[in-house]
């Protein structure tokens, strides 16, 4: 019943994607958006692909060195498959970062490494990489606030938007550094989620031991990770490198489309899009991120058929394509459960 009424939501939230997907084509010239198309460069649209593959190995190259820093050794090829997946089923179920934590948790089990330990490195590749792209918000919002004209409600919206992104990266810091505030959180955590089951009258669904043990793994391999510090410096340049080549691959779009953008005005759709994929509402942020970058580069002055276009193969090649891809990997560690235990067929 649960999962009927996940899979309704997630067809309902796709239809509204679909819906303001369309509306964000039409408002555009069509003749014109046509014409551009077939004018598109494509050894600039070869390095777009070429940039978004290269920002996915790096995303995989974080996971790859952290899992080898607190002593387990596993496969790139393998690591690879399980960060585009993580990734995808992110863009697909998007919230704040937290799903593509929990598909790595998921995912790395299945290579036989505990979950306490396998949150506790997910946790700090989503910090490394989501902090990046909290930078990257507050940048774009500091040239929309410096350069153009705003409301009051645009700026108390900015405000609340900048807020969101100051606490949640405020509280990940506090949980990964600091062991006390980790452990507060947890107690926290625990108390509310006794509270929850005694409401609907389900205790047993917290069992107080073995979450004790799981959060006890968990801080021995937080503070594994904290302790080896050095360990985080080729990561946290690799996370670094990833978001650069994302921007690039936003650059390389407008350049293939014949319309070359600066920096600045790029970094501030680049700022919306990341957002926008944060809290979508919509699988992928579908229609949502197209209509709010192009929109965004229209009201900066730029012409709202070219910056379509340009986001169009964005969006192609740095998120629909990924996602097409990972779905050879999918059957590998989401084998139905009819399948399990059959001559052939691995259950992993």
């Amino acid at each position: 019943m649960i999962v009927g009424a996940t899979r309704k939501r997630f067809w309902v939230a796709a239809f509204i994607g679909l819906a303001v997907f369309a509306y964000t084509i039409k408002r555009a010239d069509f003749e014109k958006l046509v014409q551009h198309a077939e004018k598109i460069d494509l050894v600039w649209g070869a390095l777009v692909l070429l940039s978004s593959a290269l920002s996915y190995v790096c995303i995989a190259a974080v996971l790859h060195r952290l899992l080898k820093g607190v002593g387990y050794s596993l496969s790139f090829s393998s690591t690879f498959k399980i960060s585009l997946l993580s990734c995808t089923l992110n863009y697909l179920m998007a919230l704040g970062g937290l799903s593509g934590v929990a598909a790595k948790v998921y995912l790395l089990s299945k290579e036989k490494i505990p979950p306490s330990n396998t949150l506790s490195i997910s946790m700090v590749h989503g910090f490394l990489t989501n902090t990046v792209a909290v930078v990257f918000i507050y940048l774009g919002f500091f040239f929309l606030y410096s350069e153009y004209k705003m409301g009051t409600r645009e700026k108390e919206a900015g405000l609340v938007v900048l807020l969101i992104a100051f606490l949640l990266t405020w509280i990940t810091i506090q949980t990964i550094v600091h062991e006390a505030f980790r452990k507060g959180a947890w107690r926290l955590l625990l108390k509310g989620g006794n509270a929850l089951c005694r409401l609907v009258r389900r205790p047993q669904w917290i069992n107080r031991e073995r979450a004790e043990i799981f959060f006890d793994n968990f801080n021995r391999s937080m503070n594994l990770l904290m302790r080896k510090a050095g360990v985080l410096v080729i990561p946290a340049t690799l996370a670094l490198l990833d978001w650069a080549l994302m921007f690039l691959c936003l650059k390389l779009s407008f350049l293939a489309v014949h319309y070359p953008v600066d920096n600045r005005s790029l970094l501030l759709g680049f700022s919306v899009g990341i957002f926008t994929s944060l809290f979508s509402i919509t699988p992928a942020a579908l229609g949502l991120m197209e209509g709010s970058m192009a929109g965004s580069f229209y009201l900066m002055g730029l012409d709202y058929d070219y910056a379509l276009l340009a986001t169009l193969i964005y969006r192609i090649a740095y998120y629909f394509l990924p996602i097409f891809t990972s779905f050879f990997y999918y059957r590998r560690f989401f084998a139905p459960a009819k399948d399990k235990g059959k001559p052939g067929i691995s259950a992993r």
